[in-house]
Parts: structure tokens; sequence; C-alpha cells
């Protein structure tokens, strides 16, 4: 382990871990401060594309997360022959499948689902300006700051983006594109699939069927028996509305999973253009409704 962590931060007990890596509690010795170290041991990636995103994602969820609430907060990265420690916000561990667990599969209101949604959005406008596309947005990797607080009053928790593993460069403004397919399933957009360039709207279809999930009460809009079968409805692109899911919820809300799910990238909203979506500047309220 780095010399220059353990100097800064004394490391405590194991939180978590994952297939290259650790998550352990750690204070720094100057402050008290508690916080979460990812330590991941670079000689064990095998794979080129494992070894990208590793050697990238500290540097990129650094530039992510600095000034930007909707991000989990890096503090400080070392590095050493062989490992990576990320030092970050030490979070619950709640994220958006857990609160939604509590919710029994009750469709999140209207309300509630707006504020979450124009969190994850906003999270993402930065990002992307910056340059950084995070590609893997879903559930698991939403974080909840007092997820059960939230669910009692009915109220739209805290919400943070996290793990940057799968994250790239997209250039300064976040015009530029990628290629590789990662991401999860359900909730990868179709030019990825496809094996096609992509850009930052990739993100912004993700979090489409995030929203779909929670005005749904946690249905998928693209599904299948396989991961095979689930790719291949992404690919199709047909969003729809079930009525024993979808009859209460408003005109406003499924005009913007529209477009945020566009199969069309040119015309799939921006995040900017989601913040300004008239759904979401009138909180999902009755003046939504009536657009």
């Amino acid at each position: 382990m780095s010399a220059e962590l353990k100097r800064d931060y004394e490391i405590g007990e194991e939180l978590g871990r994952g297939r290259f890596g650790v998550v352990r509690r750690c204070t720094c010795r100057a402050t008290g401060e508690s916080f979460a170290v990812k330590s991941v041991d670079r000689s064990q990636l095998g794979d080129d594309l494992d070894r990208e995103l590793a050697e990238v994602e500290p540097k990129l969820a650094q530039l992510a997360s600095k000034g930007n609430p909707g991000v989990v907060q890096v503090h400080a990265v070392y590095e050493d022959e062989t490992w990576t420690h990320t030092v970050m916000d030490l979070c619950s561990g709640a994220d958006l499948v857990d609160w939604l667990r509590l919710r029994r599969g009750a469709p999140v209101p209207e309300p509630v689902a707006a504020e979450i949604v124009a969190q994850l959005a906003q999270a993402l406008a930065i990002c992307h300006r910056r340059g950084v596309a995070h590609r893997d947005v879903k559930p698991d990797n939403v974080l909840v700051d007092d997820a059960a607080e939230a669910e009692e009053n009915e109220e739209a928790p805290r919400v943070r983006l996290a793990d940057f593993g799968s994250a790239a460069w997209i250039g300064a403004g976040g015009l530029g594109t990628v290629e590789g397919l990662v991401g999860t399933p359900h909730y990868v957009a179709p030019e990825v699939v496809a094996g096609e360039e992509y850009g930052a709207k990739a993100d912004v279809w993700s979090a489409g069927v995030l929203m779909y999930v929670l005005l749904s009460g946690g249905a998928m809009p693209f599904v299948g028996e396989s991961a095979a079968e689930v790719l291949a409805a992404v690919l199709r692109g047909s969003v729809r509305f079930p009525p024993r899911l979808f009859g209460g919820v408003s005109p406003a809300a499924k005009d913007l999973m529209r477009r945020m799910m566009c199969r069309d990238v040119w015309r799939r909203f921006s995040a900017e253009q989601v913040l300004a979506h008239p759904w979401i500047v009138s909180g999902g309220g009755a003046r939504a409704a009536g657009t």
C-alpha cells in the first residue's frame, strides 16, 4: 500500500470488494474525518480495456466530482508501481435500488421522481461539460442519502452519481465520441449495442430508462429472457407505456421519457435539455401534466 496514503490516512476495515479492488474505511490523520478509499491492483488486470479503465477512472472521477454536488466527491488519488488508491466520500451504502425496495413496488410520485431525475441530469450535465461520459448510469450507481427517512416522508432523497469505473473522456465540452461495449444491458443505449461511436447522450438514454423504472414501480422498458434478448429489444428502441403501469402518469412525463430514450441520437435530448423540459421545471406537478 502506498506510503503516502498511509502517511495521510489511517486505514480501517474493509467495506466492500470487487473484481480488481477493495474499498476500505480510512481516516484523515490531519482532520479526523472519515472517508472511503478504493484500492485497485493494476497488476491483476489482464484485459486491455480493464487496464485502460482502471488508469483513467480516478482522474475522470476527480474531474467529474470537483464542485459537482451530484457526484460522489474524490478527495485524493495515490499511485505506486501496481496500486491506485482513490480517497472519496464515505457513503451510507444505500443506493436507488435499496430506496426502491423500501417502496415495495409502488410507483414513485411524479414530483419525487422529477426531483431525482433533475438531480441526476444536473450531475450529468456538469460531467458532460467537463468531457466525462459515465457510461453506466443505473440505480445501483446512484447513491441515496437518508433513504429510509426520505421514503417515510414521501420526499425526494438527495442522490449522487457514483462509480466511474466505466467512464470515458469525450473531449472538452463533451462533444467527442468513444467506442466500446460497456454498461448494463437494460440501461445501455442502442448506439452502444450497435458498436457505433457514441457520446454524452448515451448517458441520457440510461437516465431515461431509470426514470421509466421510477414511474412504473420497477418495470423495465426493454425486456427479454436473456441478455442477448434485452440488447435486441434495446436495438429496436420501441418505448411503450402499458396503461396498467402508466395510466396515471402525466403526458409530460411520458414526453420527456420519449425524448430521453429516442433511438435517433441527434433528436435525443442532452442533459441540459432534460433540465429545461416543462415536467422538470414544474417539479413533475399539475402544470406539467397540462402541457
